[in-house]
């Protein structure tokens, strides 16, 4: 073979490996940036989700709170008020409604004490607590016990017993105890100078403008279906029309005027309500 045939097969042996080569290289190439785009999707994923991520929300004054309670005296286990039928059924007149209730830290729907333990708590947390007579009801005022004259009692229908509760101008109390002549009276609160013991839990905090309108609206004018309410807003106004069912309830004027001041004041944005109420011929006959 001659030299010529010789350095020829070399050459294209040569360019062969250079090809073989430049192809690997090119390879790891592609595989280097399939696995860099991976990675960099991987991340940004991962910075979506923590991005998604919001931390707890905490309850704060002016919140729209949805809330489980009962409350009980301390010394004698006296249910004095729940939102659970099961603990309340024994306590109460059928016909009370038991479901969760609104609280608005700082606004005063339930005892002062009570709201500001819901400060910092989160959905669904429970809580327990002690409430001290006075930031309760009060301690109780012994110069706001009274003897009466039995003689006075007699337009009081009904037996006069000790615990009877009875209404004497005008102020409620309760009967301690009958002798000689007399009655002694305890015009106090029930519960003051009580101790009473909490437990409240955390259901819902409502951030939806018109999910807390309808929230207040059911606060203030509880016998009709929320739903039944139709509500418009318009920039600053908002137009509630009253169904026909809530007519004829008494205090509708007090509870409309409540309202709106309570929508005003909690409800960012709103200067003006306008309520409507549509009377028709069918009405009438």
């Amino acid at each position: 073979m001659s030299d010529d045939v010789i350095e020829e097969e070399k050459s294209s042996r040569s360019r062969r490996r250079g090809r073989r080569s430049k192809a690997r290289v090119g390879v790891e190439e592609a595989e280097q940036q399939i696995i860099e785009e991976a990675e960099a999707t991987e991340i940004k994923e991962g910075e979506e989700r923590i991005e998604e991520v919001k931390p707890p929300t905490k309850i704060k004054i002016g919140d729209f709170v949805l809330v489980d309670y009962t409350i009980k005296v301390r010394e004698t286990g006296e249910i004095v008020d729940t939102t659970i039928e099961e603990v309340g059924k024994n306590y109460f007149e059928a016909g009370k409604i038991y479901e969760p209730k609104l609280v608005i830290p700082g606004k005063g729907l339930l005892l002062k004490a009570i709201e500001d333990e819901l400060i910092d708590l989160e959905p669904n947390q429970e809580k327990v607590f002690e409430i001290p007579p006075e930031k309760a009801f009060g301690p109780r005022d012994p110069s706001k016990v009274k003897i009466i004259p039995i003689r006075r009692l007699k337009d009081i229908e009904g037996p006069i017993t000790t615990g009877s509760r009875i209404t004497i101008d005008g102020k409620e109390g309760v009967v301690r105890s009958i002798g000689s002549g007399r009655v002694q009276v305890d015009f106090n609160p029930y519960l003051a100078g009580k101790h009473l013991e909490c437990w409240i839990k955390v259901v819902k905090v409502i951030e939806d403008k018109l999910e807390k309108i309808k929230s207040l609206i059911h606060t203030r004018i509880p016998d009709v279906d929320v739903n039944r309410f139709e509500i418009l807003q318009d920039g600053g106004e908002i137009r509630i029309t009253i169904p026909k069912e809530a007519f004829l309830l008494p205090a509708l004027q007090l509870s409309k005027r409540v309202l709106a001041k309570d929508i005003i004041d909690h409800i960012e944005g709103v200067e003006k309500i306008v309520y409507l109420e549509n009377y028709d011929r069918q009405m009438f006959q």
